[in-house]
């Protein structure tokens, strides 16, 4: 996914944030493999959610980073394009799909939380009982893995699902709540506004403004390549001319960098007007 020009006013927060490897706290590493020991967590709602960061996993996993993947529902609501009806047997499909794509990806075996699928903001009595589910079960998840970043949807979702924005809420939420298993280096992946390239194959994604995009996390034709084998795991939901657009239309919207909004609940002060500028 390389970087256009934005004409952006470097304020302290780009500065702080600019340099990949202050990702995972390796500023003052001198191996060649920066990240080595350290832990990146991913918590996404459906298997094949990945996809759309095949490149930061694959890049981070290549330089040496425990990179763990998440998934919250089981997908069974999803849309299959082979005989496979929507249920419990697609479900089945799709975590032999996001298994094949962690490893095309080559980071660990994916946690699959197994929450139904486009229900988890149902109705409940009490109202947020399903919900609260979730959130437990992710809070244990944290606390297993114990990563040094994690990866969530950010407030639009990607492209809006309701789900996207349910989880990324909860791991916001645990975040906020101070939970000690939870790092406070939380990152949402985001389009940039001034790179986005509308198209056949633009599945529809919300833009952030490229100035909230402090954290841009260079990828190489590898982590591509891992990418389109990672798609390319996804047959019940892509055809075979996605499997080969959308990871051309991910690459040509980002250009070389995946682009980061950090969670900015890090930031001290004792004014609302007087923290950092993002």
């Amino acid at each position: 996914m390389a970087e256009g020009g934005t004409g952006l006013r470097v304020t302290r927060a780009v500065r702080r944030a600019a340099v990949a490897p202050m990702l995972l706290g390796a500023l003052a590493c001198t191996s060649s493999k920066p990240s080595q020991g350290k832990t990146l967590l991913a918590v996404l709602a459906h298997p094949d959610d990945e996809v759309f960061v095949g490149p930061l996993l694959s890049h981070y996993a290549r330089q040496g980073a425990k990179v763990h993947l998440a998934v919250v529902t089981d997908g069974a609501k999803g849309s299959p394009r082979t005989g496979t009806g929507a249920g419990e047997e697609l479900a089945t499909v799709r975590a032999s799909e996001v298994r094949c794509s962690c490893r095309a990806l080559g980071i660990e075996p994916p946690t699959l939380l197994g929450f139904r699928d486009d229900e988890l903001g149902r109705p409940n009595d009490p109202p947020t009982g399903y919900l609260n589910e979730v959130v437990h079960a992710v809070r244990a998840e944290l606390g297993r893995v114990r990563p040094d970043v994690v990866v969530t949807w950010g407030p639009e979702g990607g492209y809006g699902h309701p789900d996207h924005r349910l989880v990324g809420a909860v791991v916001t939420q645990l975040v906020q709540a101070g939970a000690k298993e939870v790092p406070g280096r939380l990152l949402y992946p985001a389009l940039p506004a001034d790179r986005i390239r509308r198209g056949d194959q633009d599945p529809h994604w919300a833009v952030t403004s490229t100035r909230f995009l402090t954290v841009r996390v260079p990828y190489d034709a590898r982590d591509l390549v891992a990418t389109r084998n990672a798609f390319a795991c996804h047959a019940s939901q892509f055809s075979a001319a996605q499997m080969k657009d959308l990871p051309d239309w991910l690459d040509a919207t980002l250009g070389g960098r995946v682009y980061l909004r950090p969670w900015f609940g890090a930031e001290t002060g004792e004014d609302v007007f007087s923290l950092p500028a993002p």
